[in-house]
């Protein structure tokens, strides 16, 4: 199976799911992937575990009073066809008490629990919290640009490039 896609119970399908690295001296962790429901009706998914963390839940992440608040859910419900994409920024999943570091690359099992729908059973990639920022980086090429206004040489000292 590719990393980062999981396959679970036949009445649902996972896809892109992943966790992030956990910065040193933290022992929690966010994941995210995309549910869809293949059930003729509505599902509710009520919580998680996992082997590698002492507590599995879903969060939310909101905007309130122009300030971006995290709060526990107790459930979200996914309509029968549609899918459920839990993001940073967004509905997502966290792992707490997580012990062991996590390392870019290797996957980790979890098991969503829904309220009448079965399990439904992932396995997500570890990725790193900077790759998406170095490929974003090293995708911005700066060679076809007309720096021919820029003093190259003073660049950094005058704080336009560090």
């Amino acid at each position: 199976m590719p990393l980062g896609l999981a396959a679970s119970a036949s009445g649902f399908s996972v896809e892109d799911a992943y966790m992030r690295v956990m910065p040193p001296g933290r022992t929690a962790t966010a994941a995210y992937l995309s549910v869809t429901n293949k059930h003729d009706k509505a599902c509710s998914i009520i919580g998680g575990s996992s082997a590698m963390a002492a507590k599995l839940e879903i969060h939310q992440q909101l905007m309130s009073d122009g300030m971006m608040k995290m709060r526990r859910v107790t459930a979200v419900t996914v309509a029968s066809g549609e899918t459920l994409v839990l993001q940073p920024g967004g509905f997502h999943l966290m792992l707490l008490g997580v012990e062991t570091a996590l390392v870019a690359g290797e996957t980790h099992d979890m098991s969503l629990q829904t309220e009448d729908c079965g399990a439904i059973e992932i396995t997500a990639e570890v990725r790193s919290l900077f790759k998406k920022a170095a490929a974003a980086e090293k995708a911005h090429d700066h060679s076809m640009h007309d720096h021919s206004g820029h003093d190259m040489h003073n660049m950094h000292k005058d704080g336009m490039h560090k």
